[in-house]
């Protein structure tokens, strides 16, 4: 008999999607042709694609997406795909579960920092007498970059120093810590032009890290992610958590030929940092155009004494710029800013034609309380937006964030939705009504938010106009 086959790619992508392969077991337009993967097998117990020859690529969309291929099973009337994400092994959580696919590929969204686990069993097909795979076909796959395990107790600055990352800014390499474990840093920690990724463990827990000395984790501009650690800062009394060190001549810029370019991203993830007493992040006087900047799932406990994101040095810029999920605030009221820039414009680099800012979900309290949130001369454009949902804006900014963010003007276009603002015992109506760069959404409110105990770092919010609009950082609203 002459084979056919008519390979078909499922997409199960969306929320509309996914909540009907969670509940009813397929994706609508699921089915099978006439025509079927025979290839003259008949009369058979079919077997499940072997795992060999299942393969992940991930695509390039503005989502993230990975196809998932795998081999024809000759008689197969089709396939059951589920996806499951396994960080706790004991508790996987479906993102798709028992979908039937007439083809041999699949389109499912993946996060960063996961492990999945795929089953894929062969279908029976009634016509040709073949019946269906006893078991499904397991595979892992996992979206954590491979890592070189360092021991527990380790100095992390003589650890570099003995092993010293050469791979460049092409190559992220990662190195984990051990969950529950202790580090120290005595010195200097340079990455330099390297993309290097330095955690814990996502599942099991942080790792913690202190600083035995004043000094700084540095960066030239290779791409860093610093995730799942808990740092204290104590002793730097009077530096910078992260700071950039020399220009390398392989990453200028080739239309602002002075600055370096970062093209790989720059993240702080799901840390825990105590004791910033000056800079969490300084350019050091170094001239750089950064591409993505975040703080994500964070809690960084400061007593503020300078501009805590400080990247004013001639015409660095930071291009896209993102806090979310997390909390930020300081012990003491101080007149600094929070965050700042220097007086390039996005479009002075080469490629770059926007900029954003972006602030979701977060907690800020007692930051820059007499100072400014943001100052950067070159910001003021057309071209550049900022996102600001779901904050709690408390004791902060001189009661100015907007005003500031959008540099006293319209220029800057600016989302608003369900923000909350309190300084000194009152709604700021500078942030809304006040002006015209002011939050004109209909959900911005004034509240005080009731924190059961700022002062030792609890911001779980007592009042209920918070937990209406989800204000804030989620840690405190669960």
């Amino acid at each position: 008999m002459k084979s056919k086959m008519k390979i078909k790619m499922k997409v199960v992508g969306s929320i509309a999607c996914l909540s009907m392969i969670l509940f009813m077991g397929s994706c609508a337009g699921d089915g099978f042709d006439e025509e079927t993967f025979s290839g003259g097998v008949t009369n058979t117990q079919l077997d499940s694609p072997k795992a060999s020859d299942v393969a992940f690529e991930k695509l390039a969309t503005t989502e993230n997406n990975v196809k998932v291929t795998w081999s024809v099973v000759m008689g197969a009337g089709g396939y059951k795909f589920s996806m499951y994400i396994v960080d706790d092994p004991d508790h996987p959580v479906a993102v798709v579960k028992d979908s039937i696919v007439d083809g041999t590929a699949v389109v499912c969204p993946w996060v960063e920092d996961t492990n999945y686990k795929v089953e894929i069993a062969a279908l029976g097909n009634e016509k040709l007498n073949n019946t269906a795979s006893v078991s499904a076909t397991e595979i892992s796959w996992s979206t954590l970059v491979a890592a070189t395990l360092v021991p527990n107790g380790t100095d992390l600055t003589t650890y570099f120093a003995e092993h010293p990352v050469t791979t460049g800014k092409d190559t992220e390499v990662a190195f984990e810590l051990e969950a529950g474990g202790t580090y120290y840093i005595s010195g200097d920690l340079n990455f330099g032009v390297n993309n290097v990724q330095l955690r814990g463990n996502k599942t099991r827990g942080n790792a913690n890290v202190k600083f035995t000395a004043p000094a700084s984790i540095i960066t030239c501009g290779g791409g860093l992610a610093l995730k799942f650690i808990n740092f204290d800062c104590d002793v730097v009394t009077d530096g910078a958590f992260l700071k950039f060190g020399d220009v390398p001549e392989e990453i200028l810029d080739t239309k602002r030929t002075d600055h370096g370019k970062v093209t790989n991203p720059m993240v702080i993830q799901s840390c825990n940092i105590k004791a910033v007493r000056k800079y969490l992040v300084h350019i050091n006087g170094k001239k750089y155009g950064i591409q993505n900047f975040a703080i994500r799932n964070c809690v960084i406990d400061c007593y503020q004494a300078a501009d805590l994101i400080n990247f004013n040095s001639s015409s660095s810029i930071v291009k896209d710029f993102e806090i979310s999920n997390s909390t930020i605030y300081s012990h003491n009221q101080n007149g600094s800013r929070f965050l700042r820039y220097g007086g390039g414009q996005t479009t002075s680099y080469d490629g770059w034609s926007r900029g954003s800012m972006t602030f979701i979900s977060n907690t800020f309290y007692n930051l820059s309380y007499s100072g400014q949130s943001f100052n950067g001369n070159g910001w003021s454009q057309t071209h550049n937006e900022v996102i600001s949902k779901n904050n709690l804006f408390i004791d902060s900014f001189s009661g100015n964030f907007n005003r500031r963010i959008r540099m006293q003007g319209t220029k800057v276009a600016a989302t608003f939705e369900n923000n909350c603002y309190w300084y000194n015992g009152a709604l700021p109506l500078d942030e809304t009504s006040n002006r015209a760069d002011g939050d004109k959404s209909n959900s911005a409110y004034g509240v005080d938010p009731g924190f059961a105990d700022a002062a030792n770092g609890d911001f779980t919010p007592s009042a209920p106009e918070v937990f209406a609009h989800g204000s804030g950082d989620p840690r405190w609203l669960n």
